[in-house]
This record gives C-alpha cells, structure tokens and sequence, in this order.
C-alpha cells in the first residue's frame, strides 16, 4: 500500500514538473478558456436579466471546464506517454497500473479544482451573486472524477494518437453541450430528458445551480453524480489496457 501511494506521488509530480514546459497551454486551458466561456454566455443574455440567469450561467461555465480538464487533458496526457515511450518506462520501473491512473487522474483534479477557483473568483467581475457552501467541494470533485475513468479507457485503447485526441474532445465536448448545465432540463423535450440523464453533467449542473444560488434540495443530484462517477471509475479501472498486444 505504500510503494502504491508513493508510485502514485511520483506520477503526479512528474506531470507537475511538465507544467514549467508547457505552462502556455496549462494557462490557456486551465484559466483563460474557462474565464473565456463565462464571458461568452454572459454576453449572450439580455441586459439586466443576470440576476435571474447569473448562477445557472457560473454552473454552465464550471461544469465545462471541469468536463474538458479531466476527459480532454487527462486523455491527452495519457496518449503523448503511451505513444511517446512514456509509458514504457513507467511499466518496466515497475509502477502498478491503478497507481499510475490514480497518479494521473490526481493530477487532473487539481487542475479542475484551480479552474473552479479562478471561475468562481470572477463572479464578482461579472456582476454574478453567488452563495458559497462546502457543499461545493464534493460536489466539483465528483464532477471532475465523473468521466476520467472513459477517459483512461479512451486513452490505453485508442489505436493512434490523433484517432484518441478525437475521441476525447468527442466525449469531452459533446457530453457536456448534450447535458442542460446552461439551462434547466425542463426545458429540453421530453424524450431527450431521459437520454441526458445519464450524463454525470446533468445532475453536477442541477446542484451545483442550487448550491450557488441558495435555493437547496440538491442531495437527491449528489447520490445521482456520486452513483454515476461510481461507476464510471470502475469501467476505468476494468478496461484499463495497461501493455500492449
């Protein structure tokens, strides 16, 4: 158990280290694409109509982000060092499969929870109120672990790189647009309310609306995204393809 945790320390550390490299695109992805998306769909409504919208329009940019930042990234990650050599390496040191996921997925958590800070950081900015609760925390960090485990299973058995990058900006994108985290389910037609319920999005973008906005009557959601992520995180673990045929 413990060359588990610390093999798992060791892979989060080496994709800390990467950001010195790369800190471009961990600027663009995880803060100014994030703050990006909030402005746009601020812009989309009416003036004066913030308050009725404001805390649905914060939801929508958060679940975003965090749909992007552990499905795309992770994905990404996941395929350079697979068809980098990368991984190789990590096999034959020996690294336990379950810690290298655990190491990599940590690793996009922590971005999802810097996005969820700098987006909720600019509520002000954009004239949004928001009531903060640490009903929050559980509920962004099941958000973010939802879909990583399609992730890893994207990642070990996509036959290329470029095939992989398209299917996780597939599943990152399209989930997330598909779920109602803009806008309420109710308002989607009836036959499409049964489809999106099965998206960890959908009950991540209820609660965490009424969690911002104060309204409450959000644990029915949580049990939903915590079932769903559940699992999620077993068909990572079971389909995680760890060496090659």
């Amino acid at each position: 158990m413990r060359k588990f945790a610390s093999d798992a320390l060791v892979i989060f550390e080496i994709e800390a280290l990467k950001t010195r490299a790369w800190w471009p695109f961990y600027v663009i992805s995880v803060v100014m694409f994030p703050i990006g998306t909030l402005y746009f769909a601020k812009w989309l409504i009416p003036p004066g109509a913030e308050s009725l919208v404001g805390t649905r329009l914060m939801t929508g940019s958060l679940v975003f982000a965090l749909g992007l930042m552990t499905v795309n990234n992770l994905s990404q990650i996941m395929l350079w060092e697979r068809f980098n050599s990368t991984l190789k390496l990590v096999i034959t040191s020996p690294v336990h499969p379950l810690s290298y996921a655990s190491g990599i997925v940590s690793f996009a958590v922590v971005q999802g929870a810097i996005t969820a800070v700098v987006v909720l950081s600019f509520a002000p900015l954009v004239g949004i109120d928001i009531h903060l609760s640490w009903w929050l925390i559980p509920v962004l960090l099941l958000t973010s672990l939802s879909l990583t485990g399609i992730g890893m299973v994207i990642a070990t058995w996509s036959p290329g790189q470029e095939i992989g990058n398209v299917l996780a900006n597939m599943v990152g994108i399209m989930v997330t647009l598909l779920s109602p985290v803009y806008f309420p389910i109710e308002r989607m037609p009836h036959w499409l309310r049964w489809v999106v319920r099965f998206s960890p999005y959908t009950h991540a973008g209820e609660a965490v609306d009424r969690i911002l906005s104060g309204r409450g009557g959000f644990t029915m959601e949580i049990g939903y995204l915590a079932l769903i992520t559940t699992a999620g995180l077993l068909i990572g673990v079971a389909g995680l393809r760890w060496r090659e045929n």
